[in-house]
């Protein structure tokens, strides 16, 4: 059987495919960031993203079969072990293809599968990070596709808020950010199982945007008035 591709056209093709993958990357992040389409924005993003769900996989696919073409019996060989060790991952990953393409399914939704009941809080590459009153756990897209989940609407949902920060005194040179993070390490209504998220905010000056999960809903306001008594002025935010 004669070698159809050799190394330098299998480097080629790597280089191309994931430097158009980047420029995806890229591309979602910027349309992410800043409003650039107006109204059709939202359309660009969910275009890109699903653009990327797709073109994902087609790459994989693509040098595997350049990469077998090069020594068919040999690499072949290699390729049919590889799947056989990995098949569990590789259906995690193709199922997660498949779920990702719901557009319901995102960060801050509400998820209920298999007893579990609680906030997305990261998407992988091979399954979901749930945070629920019971800690955080990670649910495999082939589980979930085989359990089914129900997803549920809302603007603030779950145990998860975000809130906007900003100091009462703003002439003091202080970092809030550091000095919040070590106050809140005191505040017995977080769940630190998912780390609190504060952020500078790229709109109002010495404002901080802050994400992060209560363990009980009733005590939103106790953490809100307790930071209030900290120094700082704060409110929620609708996401």
């Amino acid at each position: 059987m004669d070698t159809q591709f050799s190394w330098g056209n299998f480097l080629t093709i790597a280089l191309v495919l994931f430097a158009l993958y980047f420029f995806l990357q890229f591309l979602h992040q910027i349309l992410e960031r800043f409003q650039i389409f107006g109204n059709w924005q939202k359309h660009f993003k969910k275009w890109i993203y699903h653009l990327l769900l797709i073109y994902e996989p087609l790459v994989v696919l693509i040098l595997s079969s350049v990469f077998v073409l090069i020594n068919p019996i040999f690499h072949g060989l290699l390729m049919g072990l590889l799947l056989l060790v990995g098949f569990s991952h590789i259906k995690n990953y193709m199922s997660g293809r498949i779920v990702q393409f719901d557009n319901a399914i995102g960060i801050d939704k509400r998820l209920t599968t298999n007893n579990l009941h609680g906030v997305i809080s990261r998407i992988e590459r091979l399954g979901l990070k749930l945070s629920t009153s019971k800690g955080l756990f990670f649910v495999s897209y082939s589980q979930l596709l085989a359990d089914g989940y129900l997803l549920e609407s809302g603007e603030e949902i779950g145990g998860l808020y975000q809130l906007k920060i900003s100091p009462i005194d703003t002439k003091e040179k202080t970092d809030h950010i550091r000095q919040l993070m070590d106050l809140l390490a005191t505040a017995p209504y977080l769940d630190w199982n998912h780390k609190p998220t504060l952020i500078r905010s790229t709109e109002i000056p010495n404002q901080i945007d802050a994400q992060m999960i209560i363990k009980e809903e009733s005590h939103l306001q106790d953490l809100m008035l307790l930071i209030e008594e900290w120094g700082y002025h704060c409110k929620t935010s609708k996401k």
